[in-house]
């Protein structure tokens, strides 16, 4: 009984110091100021208006402009006469205090009648100049996964797919449908594709902050929101 009390109380206190530093990590005085800049790139059979940023602190700079190279790379790789590259409305998407959100548009021209669209992210914790990743966020990662899947489908309907069918499997709870993803202040903006139609687009879907509430790792709610 002892032994059973003892370990609740230390995770107790393990979750309150958690949340404690989270908190501090909020509240602590904003980084130097980064500015949202572009590289042009350009080869025989690609253009491309590279986002990055400037100033700021180096690890978290060199994270985040390193991290949307990275994305890119692939794609400049297998251009080719018969597959040209080029961007689309690429951009630094937010410069918070506490986090810096890119996304990649990314043409890719086959020779079919439509240019098939990609949308790569990268999200880069200032204040440990790394990358966060999905399962950073989350506590517990299949559960948090449901209550993406489960927003999704609330959120869906709101977009231009508006009550027309979609493909469900592609925000079935799995990573690999949530992984293009921006921590923006008003909720977690998740890239998800044509899952309905070419015609009717690219479908991105913001979810509040608030319904992830109780999945988020203590704290961090203040942190990606900022």
């Amino acid at each position: 009984m002892r032994k059973t009390a003892a370990a609740v109380l230390v995770g107790v206190l393990f979750a309150v110091l958690t949340a404690c530093g989270s908190a501090e990590r909020a509240d602590s005085p904003a980084a130097p100021a980064f500015t949202a800049t572009s590289i042009r790139l350009e080869g025989p059979w690609y253009s491309f208006d590279l986002p990055q940023v400037e100033g700021g602190t180096e690890d978290a700079r060199t994270d985040f402009n390193d991290g949307l190279r990275a994305e890119l790379d692939p794609y400049l790789r297998a251009a080719a006469e018969n597959r040209k590259v080029k961007g689309y409305k690429s951009e630094v998407a937010h410069i918070g205090r506490h986090v810096l959100s890119g996304v990649l548009g990314i043409e890719v021209d086959d020779g079919y009648v439509h240019p098939t669209t990609f949308k790569r992210t990268h999200v880069t914790d200032i204040d440990t100049g790394k990358a966060l990743t999905l399962p950073d966020l989350f506590t517990d990662l299949p559960k948090a996964l449901d209550r993406l899947s489960a927003q999704a489908e609330v959120q869906i309907p709101k977009t231009r797919v508006g009550t027309n069918p979609y493909d469900k499997q592609r925000i079935a709870p799995a990573v690999e449908n949530f992984k293009d993803w921006l921590a923006m202040p008003d909720g977690l903006r998740v890239y998800l594709g044509e899952i309905a139609s070419h015609a009717l687009g690219y479908i991105d879907i913001t979810i509040p902050w608030s319904e992830l509430d109780g999945v988020l790792k203590p704290g961090l709610r203040a942190v990606v929101s900022s």
